[in-house]
């Protein structure tokens, strides 16, 4: 459906209204008629059944809920913020229309195999959009890389099933929307994970090393050997773009103590921003 589509978006409006006045079971084509102000050959000429209606006005209805929530989610906002919004989103689609919704969960797996790839394509496009969503600068300032199709789908999966149990039971899921959202936001932060620590030397080009490594203060000769220069840089410029604590830097990089009071010295004598300034502020 389109808006191109004048007619059938009638339908579907009409469809969709007999279902909040009698649910779907007891809808029949008249009802849909009569508040698409269509006549019978009219639907007849879009949908050869009210199945196939149904299966239209489901398919927009996944659509609108995809749309609200990306109109929702603020990309520059914290990542925990961003959940938050995409979950009342979700949330709010569902109150909009609680009977569509009961429908979505009582009547429409009737439909058979067709419903069923319905129900499939909604949830695989939906865990596509958190995963897009999880992309976003705050997540990956944050340490988190965009997540998984699996914990996705988990993610979906325990919302769908908290409003469609708040539902049965006659409640406002709106009651648990922080529950929703306090669940959502603690498998990402748990299990989304730190973003995959490149190799040594894939941070810095070739060029920019050769750029910046006479800026760095020699060191001394005596005692241990030091921890090279260019993985030092490489860990802080790491930990720059992550966002993360000193202390979760990858052990690929060494220790972190290394970084950090490497980088403390070259802070107070200036040297870390003659650095940035010769990568032209990339970190």
């Amino acid at each position: 459906m389109t808006a191109a589509d004048p007619v059938r978006e009638r339908l579907l409006k009409g469809l969709h209204r007999a279902i909040e006045e009698r649910g779907y079971r007891e809808t029949t084509i008249a009802d849909i008629v009569r508040h698409a102000r269509a006549s019978r050959s009219t639907f007849y000429q879009v949908y050869a059944t009210k199945d196939d209606c149904l299966l239209a006005l489901m398919e927009a209805a996944n659509a609108a809920l995809m749309r609200r929530i990306v109109a929702a989610v603020d990309p520059t906002v914290a990542w925990q913020a961003q959940t938050r919004q995409a979950v009342l989103a979700y949330i709010a689609h569902v109150t909009a229309s609680p009977e569509l919704s009961l429908c979505w969960i009582r009547e429409f797996p009737s439909l058979g195999p067709v419903a069923g790839q319905v129900r499939r394509d909604t949830m695989n496009a939906l865990a596509d959009l958190v995963q897009r969503l999880t992309a976003s600068e705050p997540f990956r300032r944050a340490g988190r890389a965009p997540v998984s199709r699996e914990l996705a789908l988990v993610i979906l999966g325990g919302l769908r099933e908290l409003t469609a149990t708040v539902l049965e039971e006659g409640g406002d899921v709106r009651d648990v929307a922080e529950a929703g959202i306090a669940a959502a936001i603690a498998m990402l932060g748990a299990a989304a994970g730190p973003l995959p620590a490149p190799a040594p030397g894939g941070l810095l080009t070739d060029e920019q090393w050769a750029r910046i490594r006479p800026l760095l203060p020699a060191r001394a000769g005596t005692g241990r050997p030091p921890a090279p220069q260019r993985l030092v840089v490489e860990a802080i410029v790491y930990r720059d773009r992550a966002g993360i604590a000193w202390r979760d830097l990858p052990a690929r990089f060494g220790p972190w103590q290394t970084a950090w009071k490497r980088h403390r010295r070259w802070t107070t004598d200036g040297t870390w921003d003659r650095v940035r300034t010769a990568l032209g502020q990339v970190t």
